[in-house]
C-alpha cells in the first residue's frame, strides 16, 4: 500500500499520515505511565526509524507503526479510527510535516515548540477530552458508542482517583 513502482514510498503515505497522528485512543489510565522509563513515545510526531517518536516508518518494510498503542485497547475501535483518519488524511492532502529523527527524549520543551510538537495527552482525563472534541470519532464510532466510551472512561477515571496506591503509602506515610 505504501510502497511506489519504484520501491519507494508512495506519497499518499504522507497524507494518511498527516490525520492519523491527531488521534489518540489510550484505552486505559495505566497506559500513560510510560514515557521514557519504557521508550514509550511522550510527543505527536513521527521519524524514520525513529523509536522516541510516536509513528515510526521502520526502515526494512513499508509501514507506519503507532508506538503509542497498547495492547489493552479495543483493537476494532483503534483499527477503524486509524484507517478512517489515514483516509481523511489522503483525502483532503493533509501533510504531516517534517520528520522528527532526533532523539526526543532528549530534547527541551523550547525545541519541541520551535518545531510544532505537541505532546501526547498526559493522562486519561486529557484524553477524553481531546476525544469528545474529535469530529471524525462522531462519524467511526456514532453517536451511542461514543457515548458509551466516554462514560466508561469518565467512570474509570474517577475510579482511578479512589484508589491509594503503593507510591503514593511510600510518599506520604512517612511523613505522619
Amino acid at each position: 500500500f505504501f510502497q511506489a513502482d519504484d520501491g519507494i514510498r508512495d506519497p499518499l503515505w504522507s497524507r494518511g499520515l498527516g490525520d492519523v497522528y491527531k488521534r489518540q485512543l489510550v484505552p486505559r489510565v495505566g497506559g500513560f505511565e510510560g514515557g521514557t522509563v519504557t521508550w514509550a513515545p511522550t510527543n505527536i510526531t513521527y521519524g524514520h526509524n525513529n523509536r522516541s517518536a510516536q509513528f515510526r516508518l521502520p526502515q526494512n518494510r513499508y509501514c507506519i507503526e503507532n508506538r503509542a498503542a497498547d495492547m489493552t485497547m479495543n483493537v476494532y475501535l483503534a483499527l477503524s479510527m486509524t484507517i478512517s483518519a489515514a483516509i481523511e488524511g489522503i483525502e483532503n492532502k493533509i501533510h504531516p510535516g517534517k520528520p522528527t529523527d532526533q532523539d526526543l527524549y532528549n530534547m527541551s520543551d523550547s525545541e519541541f515548540k520551535k518545531l510544532g510538537i505537541k505532546r501526547l495527552p498526559r493522562n486519561l482525563l486529557l484524553a477524553i477530552e481531546a476525544l469528545k472534541k474529535d469530529k471524525l470519532s462522531d462519524e467511526v464510532l456514532g453517536p451511542v458508542m461514543k457515548k458509551s466510551l466516554l462514560a466508561y472512561k469518565n467512570d474509570e477515571w474517577e475510579r482511578y482517583h479512589q484508589a491509594v496506591t503503593d507510591w503514593e503509602v511510600k510518599e506520604y506515610l512517612r511523613l505522619y
